[in-house]
């Protein structure tokens, strides 16, 4: 469906008295209109609040167009979804004002009269015309009190329903004789009187034969008082006064005698007031809506009004006659029947009134308190109106699923919106398409007939080329065969439009939509590039696509010319019809492409005639035949549709009595443009126009109302010139109706689009837009200026600034018991605020305020992209010196940009996590020494206080930037299975999950060729041979040779039952098949349609040592050579695969090396060997072979760094690129040896495990990660000389965390046990100097086989295992080492223990220190051992032991069942004893599995209770402190284990999951610990892998196996709820929960760490780590992270609003001496 063209917007109109509904109408501006403002913005909706009175005395004009305006206005507020029409009326009519045309026929019956009048006159015959004299026969006594009653009495209060009494009806009836003789006495008029009333009529109306039909106009002021246009405001005001006198002179021959020529019902209409022409129209239904649903009436009275006509201000209230304190008669009787016309048109229910005392200054709420109440319930009631009628339209944005999924439905949704504009637009222009029939028959044939498929439309500015391209998407259609599907983009339309990052992203969403409609799509501008070349290639001949580009010109510079993508070869069924300017930038590019020209011909006389015809008849006009003449002999001189536009829309100004010399038009588009412009100057102001043009030209893609009336009321000299012709603005304010009648002059020149989520005026044409720069902007700075002045627009601070320039607007919102935040985007600040910055010069504001301001990027990131802030940082360019801080910002946010693209909220921890220990470590060396960031610091200082709630790391965590950044390649649709790569050219094909193939040119970073699946072949093996033109295809076990070019299958292989791993050699000519697990080799003759050469087994002295891989191979060959090995041996082959046979056997210089990777140049084998290193440690080297003697010659050495999975050789020989990932902590490696110079460097660590990695050149390196969809590029060769990358052995290992424990009575510190055994850290969680390093650092204090355990800073290290052996006791540790962290000494060492081993994490330290829990040899029961004395001090077994010896088995007959039903009674008596006996060995099974072994136990947070499972259907519950067994647990029916359980704090309960094998359901289950029974359980809960409970057992929350939710249990209240999560979360059963702040957050560690709120059910906060987690403890408020690929220990705390703050103790409790007197220490 498609968008109306009000969508999202409401407008409110507002009308009243020019001068006695100020008090309303100003209260409601003020107090109403921001509250619905800011009410409608927080929905997503404009909000527009129309008075067109504010700051206008009166409705007089120039030109007499007040009424159109108002009307105008008024219309276009109806047709809003949400449109509300509020009419204020008090005592006073409205004042008057003249007909702008009258009738031909009319006009000249009124004259007619005259006429006839002057010569009754002048026979001297009596004849009796009511006039007005000068004084009236009401006066200021009782009689005031009986005219007031009798018109405003019988009314209902404010708030209630007005309704029409007896005697107002009276009132409709005409005056007797009597009344009328006594409101307006008769006076006689003089042939002087009629003759002037006739001289004043010819004077100033003019017949206009121009208009069909003719009418008389009223010519505009300035014709007879041309002062009325001065700048003196005294010459200005004498001409007004003047004008007055004649107005109300023409009006009185109106109303007193033209009735009689035409009507009292005609001259009702013609003598109209602007508000009785807006009550006319605002009372209408429009559509199928009734005016009372959106029309109300307002009525004030002021009763003892009548009796203050002698104050200075009644006469704004009442109408008085001039110069007298009495009221008009005439006009009080007009208001009478203005008010009696409202109440026939209105129900009753819509009118309200109110009376409201005098005061000294009439209406005064400022400082009359019953005026502000007044006012006050003015204001109270008609928010309460419009709210309600808001909240019926509005329509409310679904808040259901993840955050990305409804991040990526406002994305589709703001996309199709797009689309759907673009395509209305394409319909409006076409709909009016009338010229170039005869070229639009000439790009049909070249549709038909182009080869290529792509036309370029070339046309100077103005020449119709949009209206061109909007015929063309209709009418081609009808062209082509098949369902043609139409692709327009119109750029420069909207804003959007202008960036061709989404214009791609449009085009791509279209084409996903027909052809793939499940594809996730990039967001990236090269990633587009080349996803829309995929999507092309799927297009097919039953659906065409015709792609529509129209103005590239317009394009914005965010990403330079990148205009490649259009100049590449089209597939078939796919046609590219652009359009661009002659000569410009962007055509001189285009023309190098394979386009077919076609230039829009100038218009022609038969064009031009038939145009202007046609728009003459539309308009209901017609010319002179010397205007007709004029104009076109001025289309002539310049025959373009958009100079006949502008042209024609001058010549709707003339009329027929237009004077000749004014009929002049200038001879080209510009000089029409500045002949535009000098009248508009001269008619509203030369200040206003020159300004607003200003700021509409300079603007970012448009001006928003609130923006160009903000702007135009901060300009002093707009003001000055304002308040030379209207009173002094409320507040100085611009009046509204002058930008009004600004836009209503400009007409098609000035279009409102749809930009950045609202409306905003945009000049129709560029062309106008670059006239006014050469017109107004004389130099670069006069640009700036207006730049700056938009900046501080958007930078208010004024009270009002959260409601009109927030970064967003936020709404909270319950559904049901769900509270969540809705946020509306202000994109107005966040795009345009940068951009006036950059553009007026001032940087460092902009690094200050936008680049490194926490809050501006967090919005900017969610509401549109993080692209666009990548984009914003790359304008941050200071003239004098590099700013370090954008480089370092913008690497973060490109490694952070995958996960920021989904959920922009991580933000501060994407930032903290990657720039933390930078910014931290950045201190001054010497005081008073500038620091290395200076704006880095804020930044991260504002993280801690977002406004979001987010995890917060203490330090860095994630991958910090530096390092060397890679080129995501994007194009397959689906993930990549495989990667490979040509030997010869700089290609690369992949293969994706649906089987397709795509060949990539790296030189040009995108897809040149694909081939369809065949078959299911899905590869996880691809390589090229014989010159690239055979594909060798491997899947599983099978194998498929195809031709590129044809794509045909030459071989396929599918019987073997091994893996084929396969290489080629001698060129590419021959492919040799080795197979995994076996000795078998085949070679295949590629050039002979792959037949078989050899089929041989091969073997080294070795045998193999893996089962899977066990093979690698070298990628690269010399000659016939194939160069493999056994993995992880010690030998190496040297293949002949032209001969068959086996050449050399390679052996590693030393038989401890195990063999990962072999590969060879033209001089060297390569092998790659792992050596042992030091203590528990590894080192890779190169071992290098002669390739021609097969002789060793030396090695290379690695580091201790180094994982190989993949390597890879350049095509020069020079380097060795090795790809190191490991599954431990999910990061990928890349680093390289120099095989000359032996410079080892580590270049780069990035998130993922690479699955293949290539190396073509140093500039070519490539590789594809585990579920990825991109090919990842590097360019290694701008970092190859870089010395900092230098590896060498002698640089420590970096290991990650294995344990960690928090310290008890000191919770300041940790301790942390490495990866590498022996080392310890210690650190300082309350330092935040010391937040990126340990107080202490110790090595070598255990082995591998020791077992140590950590308590109070100190460290129990088991040692000295003793070696089994069959004739001594079982092995035990035998000593005990406990080393003192703070003292850095062992103090104490005990031996001759004897202490059973167990895994470490069942060893547990009770009372201090002194007793060790573990288990017994058998399992059978828990020891308690004192290691003060190394003897046992208990043993916890509940269990009994009897004799349950089984008893003797005997045979149990099988009954059927018709057995049953025969069977007698001894039979049914035998059979009652066997179901006694089975259940009596059931039994005793059971009783026997009560001896089954320990599994584990779980031991209470007090340390207090033990619970133990023994793989049965038991649990014993033990006291620690009193040392016996408490309870049973039992269940009959389940197997109870503790691999899914949670116990409290005090250990008083205790939840798991078990299986109710009678029932056949799981369960989860809550077991009170203090009486041993069952609480509650929660039936149907399958899958549960994580659970946590709170430590009064009120609240259980637990995750299910594969599901992204939370569900909490609540089991005394028997409550069950379901929180969704993320949307990448998969809960898994090693996924731990946690539990914190009494159970109403949650943090669940499942790949990533995520927040919870469990009070309100809605998910918070996610931090996505690039490594595996190792370890973690919660702490209150904050979780300790120990990383499996760092050494550092994380402090992730959650916060929101505020930094979180946590009391670690003070300084004095430092214990290894980190304090530091001239720091300045704050709490982490």
């Amino acid at each position: 469906m498609e968008p109306s063209q009000d969508e999202r917007r409401f407008m409110i109109y507002i009308c009243g008295g020019y001068k006695d509904s100020v008090a309303e109408r100003g209260a409601l501006m003020e107090n109403v209109y921001p509250k619905l403002y800011l009410y409608c913005k927080q929905r997503g909706y404009d909000f527009r609040m129309i008075d067109l009175r504010c700051g206008v005395g009166n409705p007089i004009s120039e030109h007499h167009d007040t009424v159109r305006l108002h009307l105008d206005t008024l219309k276009k507020c109806q047709e809003t979804q949400c449109s509300g029409f509020f009419l204020f009326v008090g005592q006073k009519y409205e004042v008057r004002s003249l007909p702008a045309s009258i009738k031909k026929e009319e006009f000249e019956a009124i004259i007619q009269l005259l006429e006839k009048d002057k010569e009754l006159i002048s026979k001297k015959k009596n004849v009796n015309f009511t006039w007005p004299s000068s004084r009236s026969g009401i006066t200021t006594d009782t009689t005031i009190s009986n005219f007031q009653e009798s018109i405003y009495g019988h009314y209902l209060s404010f708030g209630d329903e007005a309704i029409h009494s007896e005697e107002l009806d009276k009132i409709d009836k005409p005056f007797s004789d009597e009344e009328e003789g006594r409101l307006s006495p008769v006076r006689e008029r003089s042939v002087g009187d009629v003759e002037k009333e006739l001289s004043l009529f010819l004077m100033w109306y003019k017949l206009d034969m121009n208009s069909i039909p003719p009418i008389y106009r009223l010519l505009p002021i300035s014709t007879h008082h041309p002062d009325i246009l001065s700048m003196d405001r005294k010459r200005q005001k004498l001409a007004r006064t003047t004008w007055m006198g004649t107005l109300q002179r023409l009006w009185n021959v109106l109303h007193y005698r033209a009735a009689e020529a035409i009507g009292k019902e005609q001259i009702s209409i013609l003598l109209r007031t602007v508000l009785d022409w807006e009550m006319e129209e605002g009372v209408r239904s429009v559509g199928q809506a009734p005016p009372e649903e959106r029309c109300y009436c307002y009525k004030r009275i002021i009763p003892d009004l009548y009796y203050n006509l002698r104050n200075k201000h009644a006469a704004l209230y009442v109408d008085l006659l001039r110069g007298q304190l009495e009221i008009d008669p005439v006009l009080s009787i007009e208001h009478q029947q203005c008010v009696d016309r409202i109440h026939k048109k209105l129900r009753h229910t819509n009118i309200y009134e109110r009376k409201v005392g005098w005061g000294r200054t009439g209406l005064d709420p400022i400082h009359n308190r019953s005026h502000r109440f007044y006012t006050e319930r003015i204001c109270s009631h008609v928010q309460r109106i419009v709210l309600n009628s808001i909240n019926k339209t509005a329509k409310r944005r679904e808040m259901h699923g993840t955050f990305e999924k409804m991040r990526r439905e406002a994305i589709r949704v703001q996309i199709q919106e797009e689309i759907q504009r673009h395509k209305q637009h394409s319909l409006n222009l076409a709909k009016n398409f009338t010229l170039r029939q005869a070229f639009l028959d000439d790009v049909e044939k070249v549709v038909k007939q182009s080869s290529s498929r792509q036309i370029l439309l070339l046309g100077p500015p103005g020449s119709g080329k949009t209206t061109v391209i909007a015929a063309i998407a209709q009418k081609s259609p009808n062209w082509l065969s098949g369902a043609v599907k139409m692709l327009v983009v119109f750029i420069g339309f909207s804003g959007e439009s202008r960036n061709i990052r989404l214009v791609l992203q449009s085009l791509c969403f279209q084409l996903a939509e027909i052809y793939c409609p499940q594809t996730q799509l990039s967001e990236g501008f090269l990633q587009l590039v080349n996803e829309f070349h995929s999507l092309l290639a799927l297009v097919d001949s039953d659906k065409p696509v015709v792609v529509l580009l129209d103005g590239l010109d317009e394009l914005s510079d965010e990403h330079g010319p990148h205009l490649s993508w259009i100049l590449t070869a089209l597939p078939e069924n796919v046609y590219l019809i652009l359009s661009a300017t002659t000569n410009s930038a962007c055509t001189q590019t285009l023309l190098s492409g394979q386009f077919t020209l076609l230039s829009l011909p100038p218009l022609s006389i038969d064009d031009i005639t038939r145009a202007l015809e046609s728009r003459l008849h539309h308009d209901r006009r017609r010319l002179q035949p010397d205007q007709w003449t004029t104009l076109v002999q001025a289309c002539e001189s310049c025959p373009c549709p958009l100079y006949l536009q502008t042209a024609y829309s001058e010549s709707l100004h003339w009329t027929s009595y237009t004077a000749q010399s004014s009929l002049k038009l200038a001879a080209t588009l510009q000089g029409l443009y500045l002949n535009m412009l000098s009248c508009l100057e001269r008619d509203i102001g030369r200040q206003l126009v020159r300004r607003a043009a200003m700021l509409v030209s300079i603007s970012r893609h448009g001006v928003t109302e609130e923006e160009i009336l903000h702007l135009l009321s901060k300009d002093g000299k707009v003001l000055q010139e304002v308040f030379s012709a209207h009173s002094s603005p409320v507040h100085c304010k611009l009046p509204y109706i002058l930008w009004v009648r600004l836009k209503q002059e400009l007409g098609l020149h000035l279009t409102e689009v749809r930009t950045d989520d609202t409306w905003v005026y945009r000049w129709t044409h560029s062309e106008l837009r670059r006239v006014c720069f050469q017109r107004y902007f004389r130099n670069e700075e006069s640009r700036m200026v207006v730049h700056a002045d938009f900046a501080d627009y958007y930078r208010d601070k004024s009270p009002n600034a959260h409601i009109f320039q927030p970064t967003a607007w936020v709404l909270e919102e319950r559904d049901g018991d769900e509270k969540f935040k809705s946020y509306w985007f202000n994109l107005r600040k966040l795009r345009g605020l940068p951009f006036h910055l950059v553009h007026s010069g001032q940087i460092v504001p902009f690094l200050v305020e936008c680049m490194f301001n926490y809050e501006f990027l967090l919005h900017k990131a969610w509401g549109s992209s993080v692209l666009e802030i990548e984009e914003d940082l790359r304008k941050a360019v200071l003239p004098d010196k590099e700013v370090i801080d954008v480089e370092v910002l913008s690497g973060a946010l490109k490694l952070s940009g995958s996960v920021l693209l989904q959920d922009p909220c991580q933000l501060a921890s994407q930032l903290m996590g990657r720039l933390g220990k930078m910014v931290m470590e950045d201190r001054p060396v010497a005081k008073g020494d500038p620091l290395k960031f200076q704006y880095l610091h804020t930044l991260l200082e504002q993280c801690s206080h977002s406004c979001v709630p987010v995890l917060l790391p203490s330090s860095t965590c994630l991958l910090p930037p530096g390092g060397l950044q890679h080129t995501l390649l994007a194009g397959p649709l689906s993930c990549i299975s495989a990667l490979g790569g040509s030997q010869q050219s700089p290609t690369a094909v992949t293969c994706e999950l649906d089987g397709s193939i795509r060949f990539w040119d790296l030189e040009l970073r995108r897809t040149i060729k694909g081939l369809d699946p065949a078959g299911e072949f899905v590869a996880d093996s691809l390589h090229l041979g014989l010159n690239d033109t055979m594909l060798i295809i491997r899947m599983g076990q099978a194998l498929q040779v195809r031709e590129v070019e044809s794509g045909h299958v030459v071989y396929s292989d599918s019987g073997s039952v091994d893996v084929p791993i396969v290489t080629t050699a001698l060129n590419g000519q021959l492919l040799a098949v080795f197979y995994d697990g076996t000795p078998r080799v085949k070679v295949f003759d590629l050039a002979a349609s792959c037949s078989l050469l050899h089929s041989t087994s091969i073997s080294l002295s070795s045998e193999p040592i893996h089962k899977n891989a066990s093979i690698v191979m070298s990628s690269n060959s010399i000659k016939d050579y194939v160069l493999f090995a056994y993995r992880s041996g010690c030998e190496a082959g040297v293949f002949s695969a032209k001969e068959g046979t086996m050449l050399k056997v390679l052996s590693a210089r030393h038989a401890a090396a195990s063999i990962q990777a072999v590969d060879m140049t033209e001089d060297y084998l390569l092998l790659f060997c792992r050596y042992p290193y030091r203590q528990d440690s590894q080192i890779i080297n190169i071992e290098l072979f002669s390739a021609t003697s097969f002789q060793y010659e030396r090695s290379i050495l690695g580091c201790s760094q180094d994982f190989i999975s993949q390597v890879t050789v350049n095509r020069t020989g020079t380097h060795a690129v090795a790809f190191c990932s490991t599954q431990r902590t999910g990061i990928t490696g890349l680093v390289t040896w120099n095989l000359e110079t032996e410079d080892h460097k580590h270049f780069t660590q990035f998130p993922g495990i690479l699955t293949k990695g290539l190396c073509f050149d140093m500039h070519l390196c490539l590789g594809v990660c585990s579920g990825e969809r991109y090919v990842r590029l590097w360019d290694l060769t701008s970092r190859i000389t870089d010395q900092t990358l230098t590896y060498n052995i002698h640089k420590s290992r970096s290991d990650g965390t294995k344990e960690l424990i928090p310290v008890g009575k000191q919770p300041r510190y940790a301790v942390c046990l490495s990866e590498r055994p022996g080392t310890v850290f210690v650190w300082n969680l309350g330092r935040r100097r010391f937040r990126c390093q340990p107080v202490l650092a110790q090595h070598g204090l255990y082995s591998s086989t020791d077992v140590v355990l950590v308590h109070n800073l100190k460290l129990y290290i088991l040692t000295n295992r003793s070696s089994v052996s069959r004739t001594q006791a079982p092995p035990c540790f035998q000593t005990l080492l406990v080393f003192d962290l703070i003292k850095r000494s062992y103090v104490r060492r005990q031996t001759g223990l004897a202490i059973i081993p167990c895994p470490q994490h069942e060893y547990r330290l009770l009372e201090n220190g002194a007793t060790l829990l573990g288990l017994s040899e058998t399992r059978d029961c828990l020891i308690l051992w004192d290691l003060d004395s190394g003897s046992i001090k208990h043993r916890l077994d509940s269990r009994v032991f009897k004799d349950l010896q089984p008893p003797p088995t005997t045979g149990v007959q099988l009954f059927m069942q018709w057995d049953i039903q025969t069977e007698n009674n001894s039979a049914k008596k035998r059979l009652g004893n066997d179901t006694s006996r089975i259940m009596q060995e059931d039994k005793t099974k059971l009783e026997r599995e009560k001896l089954n072994a320990i599994d584990q136990y779980l031991i209470s947070g007090d340390e207090q209770v033990l619970v133990c499972s023994y793989f049965t259907n038991q649990l014993d519950v033990f006291h620690l402190t009193f040392q016996e067994h408490l309870y049973t647990l039992e269940d009959k029916n389940s197997l109870l284990n503790l691999r899914t359980a949670a116990l409290t704090h005090s250990g008083t309960h205790l939840v798991l999951t078990n299986y109710n094998q009678e029932d056949h359901s799981p369960v989860l289950t809550l077991w009170n610990l203090q009486s041993g029974k069952v609480d509650q359980e929660l039936q149907d809960e399958a899958g549960v892998c994580c659970v946590a409970l709170t430590d009064d057992a009120r609240r259980v929350v637990f995750g299910v196996t594969g599901s992204n939710k939370l569900k909490v249990w609540e089991p005394f209240t028997r409550n069950c709820k379901c929180i969704c999560g993320y949307e990448s979360l998969r809960i898994e059963p090693s996924s731990a929960l946690y539990l914190a702040e009494g159970g109403s957050k949650a943090m669940l560690l499942s790949g990533h760490l995520s927040l919870w709120d469990v009070e309100e059910g809605h998910f918070l906060s996610t931090l996505s780590l690039d490594s595996t987690v190792s370890c973690v403890r919660p702490l209150s408020r904050r979780v300790l992270l120990g990383l499996s690929h760092s050494p550092a220990l994380v402090t992730v705390s959650y916060t929101s609003g505020s930094t979180c703050t946590t009391q670690w103790g003070s300084r004095a409790d430092d214990l290894f001496k980190e304090s530091s007197s001239s720091e300045e220490e704050e709490n982490a």
